[in-house]
């Protein structure tokens, strides 16, 4: 499963992306793995759940693997404009956590769950 997983952000970062969200535990090796690979092509956030991002701030916590901590970005999507956000998972992320955070990154464009078909 962890192969498949990275040979599926291998073929999701052939895309342009202005920005990658990695959802997971910092101490997850597989999570870890999956947040370096993104972080050589595009600015990827590495979060351990939703309740890291922020949409009425704008702000999101996530692992800085430079500094070894949690650090808050500001203005990490912009607030308005065409964009492209890949979003990948640790392989022991649960389907709800996922969830989850797509629904926050939605809200921080003002995006609701009911918007989304």
């Amino acid at each position: 499963a962890t192969q498949d997983r990275q040979d599926a952000v291998d073929e999701l970062l052939r895309e342009p992306l202005d920005a990658m969200l990695v959802i997971g535990g910092y101490n997850s090796s597989n999570t870890i793995s999956l947040a370096a690979i993104c972080a050589a092509k595009v600015p990827t956030y590495h979060v351990e759940d939703a309740t890291c991002i922020d949409p009425e701030r704008g702000t999101v916590r996530h692992w800085d693997a430079t500094r070894k901590g949690e650090v808050e970005s500001a203005g990490w999507l912009p607030p308005s404009g065409a964009l492209r956000v890949g979003i990948t998972a640790g392989a022991s992320t649960p389907n709800n956590k996922i969830g989850d955070a797509v629904a926050r990154v939605l809200a921080t464009r003002g995006i609701g769950r009911d918007d989304v078909a």
